[in-house]
């Protein structure tokens, strides 16, 4: 993750989760839980600080965050605390311990020490920061998108020849692409690059990443599709019939529509771009060939993170006023990429615990 990421999300915290209200929101429901918990005391009614807190933790979307910055979040005890995952826990504490109300106090107080401790974190490092990170250095160009590739999952880079091999896949990637939008490989700019599992930070058009983004959102649609029947597999095989027809059928369906879906976005991507094979048969191929293999990233795993420039404050003249509608749509699909994500993640770890119940 870069500095002005992990700034701008100690700003987002502020103004998510601080100047919403949620640890007070936390506190008030903990003291009538507490007071309900005293023996020989009148129990108060907490459905209205139920539903106030309930509230405004729907209200907090991770969709506009970086997968970095989630990641953050979450070590930080932050994201099991807000937003849908933060309302679940809040129900599930309050209906499953509907009788032992000094069990539910004792949790919904760890959720506000967690939240507090990830509060002060944040400020500490914002103000750690704010010293040392100048505001004109925060955000890419305007017109310019970070692309930060993780190659994880089957998409992994181990020893030189996965890493030649998927190097090779992403200058095919950057070259169909740049080529369709008419520049060379050479307009997508390697501007860093992380340890652990492999990170390459790029640095594209805001045009190119709308065709990335664009490629990468329909391919998780066809990955939760497949996710899908790989579940109804799963089921299948836990029944042990002694005809294994209706698990080779599901089988040759999820490839069925991994393979077609692969094909319907190529042929989308090529009729968005307006590309004419008659005269532009290059263009086509190239692209063909990188959304193929980006699909092929996505689909085993692999990520890409998109770090969006902030809105120009500057009086917008036509011809931004056109890019900011094209910025508006790539932030709004960009959440979409990030929704599908999360529910690909959970689908992954409940075939996970499905598979580790199972008996040999």
């Amino acid at each position: 993750m870069q500095i002005e990421e992990l700034y701008d999300l100690t700003k987002w915290i502020a103004s998510n989760i601080i100047d919403e209200n949620i640890p007070s929101k936390y506190q008030q429901l903990h003291n009538i839980l507490i007071r309900n918990a005293q023996p020989n005391q009148p129990k108060q009614p907490f459905e209205q600080q139920k539903d106030e807190l309930v509230q405004a933790l729907q209200a907090v979307s991770l969709e506009a965050l970086s997968l970095g910055q989630i990641e953050v979040l979450t070590k930080i005890n932050i994201t099991k605390n807000i937003g849908s995952d933060g309302v679940t826990l809040v129900e599930d504490v309050l209906y499953k311990n509907a009788i032992d109300i000094v069990n539910a106090a004792q949790q919904i107080n760890q959720c506000i020490t967690e939240i507090n401790a990830g509060i002060q974190w944040s400020q500490q490092v914002q103000r750690l920061l704010a010293e040392i990170v100048s505001p004109e250095v925060m955000t890419p160009d305007h017109n310019d998108v970070v692309l930060r590739v993780r190659f994880t999952g089957e998409a992994k880079v181990e020893n030189l020849t996965e890493l030649k091999d998927w190097s090779k896949a992403w200058w095919d990637i950057g070259r169909g692409i740049s080529m369709a939008h008419g520049q060379s490989p050479e307009a997508i700019s390697v501007i860093g690059a992380g340890k652990g599992s492999i990170i390459v930070t790029l640095l594209v058009a805001n045009g190119i990443a709308s065709t990335v983004s664009r490629i990468i959102l329909a391919s998780l649609k066809v990955v939760e599709k497949y996710y899908d029947i790989m579940r109804q597999i799963e089921k299948v095989r836990a029944l042990k019939l002694s005809n294994d027809k209706a698990e080779k059928a599901l089988k040759e369906e999820a490839e069925t529509y991994k393979n077609s879906g692969v094909k319907e976005i190529v042929d989308k991507t090529v009729q968005e771009l307006d590309l004419k094979e008659q005269t532009e048969g290059d263009k086509v191929t190239a692209l063909t060939s990188a959304t193929k293999k980006l699909i092929d990233f996505v689909i085993k795993g692999g990520q890409v993170d998109f770090v969006m420039p902030e809105d120009d404050e500057t009086e917008p003249t036509e011809e931004s006023r056109d890019g900011g509608n094209e910025k508006n749509e790539l932030r709004i699909r960009l959440q979409e990429v990030r929704r599908l994500e999360r529910e690909i993640r959970q689908l992954e770890y409940k075939d996970s615990n499905d598979s580790s119940k199972q008996t040999p």
